[in-house]
């Protein structure tokens, strides 16, 4: 609920929550779609479509500032860089009260909440995700304690989920934004 006065940590259980999904896109626009498309199977899946509108829409918003977010920091780095298209990643966690979105991205600046202007466009993402969640923030995954960097071909054991991995050293670092939704805050009336 409202916007985060400085970085702050994901729910510590949720690495214990019964489901889990995690979706690599390329930084694209046709992301946006994909992301909000998986959020939606997944969910029915899990049996919690009471937060599909609120998860579409905090997807969406979040995965549209990881795509721009990525791309330009791409373009502001000093060549050579790493070639390529960025990745952002999508997680979600659920544990059939609530869901857990986190969107990773290649831009190491944190998420800035813009005051809203009639007279453009864009802009509200960030107040859109705080207004569907119960709380939401962001955090740096080679630096946050209760973000364990783990490794990419680590399996998952019982009641954990693999994490996006940790950017190298020799990339551009990145950060997490996440939200926590609930039916009582998803439907809530805005």
């Amino acid at each position: 609920m409202g916007m985060p006065p400085q970085q702050a940590s994901p729910p510590g259980d949720a690495s214990q929550w019964p489901y889990h999904s995690f979706l690599p896109l390329g930084a694209l626009p046709g992301a946006i779609p994909c992301a909000r498309l998986h959020t939606t199977a997944v969910l029915w899946e899990w049996g919690m479509e009471a937060l599909a509108q609120a998860a579409e829409l905090a997807v969406s918003e979040l995965v549209t500032n990881a795509v721009r977010a990525s791309l330009e920091a791409r373009e502001a780095r000093p060549a050579p860089g790493p070639a390529g298209l960025p990745v952002v990643a999508l997680r979600l966690a659920g544990d059939r009260r609530h869901l857990l979105v986190e969107v990773s991205d290649h831009d190491s600046r944190p998420p800035v909440p813009t005051m809203v202007d009639p007279e453009r466009d864009g802009g509200r993402g960030l107040l859109l995700v705080g207004a569907v969640s119960e709380q939401w923030g962001y955090y740096y995954p080679a630096t946050d304690p209760v973000s364990a960097p783990r490794s990419r071909a680590q399996a998952p054991g019982q009641g954990e989920w693999l994490a996006a991995p940790v950017p190298a050293a020799d990339r551009e670092p990145g950060k997490v934004v996440w939200a926590l939704l609930s039916p009582s805050r998803a439907s809530a009336p805005g």
